[in-house]
């Protein structure tokens, strides 16, 4: 009897490990589903070039949106910043940030933006994973 249990057991192991997940960053045993988590003004370089300096602050929000963050102590000074958190827990940041003097552009600084948008870009709104799994061609 016990002679017929160990190749059904390793059977049934060797089957349970091709359920196994691909996502190196997750074990897949007892754990939540976690999606991804895009927040913030989504910017490319391409985009935050077209603003200049003299540009009144409408035509700023016409190009770029409305900013996420605007200071109660600095109304002349407008953050766009946008937040991307990963399934496995890792997050990227990007900030632009706008300085008005009058009503008019007056600084412009941005780091890390992407130069143009990027459809292997996981924090592209819209972005979908390519299909892991590919059929094979007779």
């Amino acid at each position: 009897m016990a002679a017929c249990l160990v190749p059904v057991a390793l059977a049934a192991a060797l089957l349970a490990g091709g359920c196994a997940q691909r996502d190196p960053d997750r074990s897949g045993l007892l754990q939540p589903y976690r999606t991804d988590l895009p927040q913030g003004n989504y910017l490319t370089q391409e985009t935050f070039d077209q603003v200049k300096q003299g540009m009144t602050r409408e035509q700023v929000r016409f190009l770029l949106g409305t900013p996420l963050l605007r200071h109660v102590f600095h109304p002349d000074r407008w953050d766009y910043v946008f937040r991307y958190q990963f399934p496995s827990g890792r997050s990227e940041l990007r900030r632009a940030t706008i300085v008005f003097r009058d009503d008019r552009v007056a600084a412009i600084e941005a780091e890390s933006l992407p130069a143009k948008e990027d459809p292997t870009d996981p924090a592209l709104p819209g972005y979908r994973p390519p299909a892991s799994t590919q059929k094979a061609q007779p």
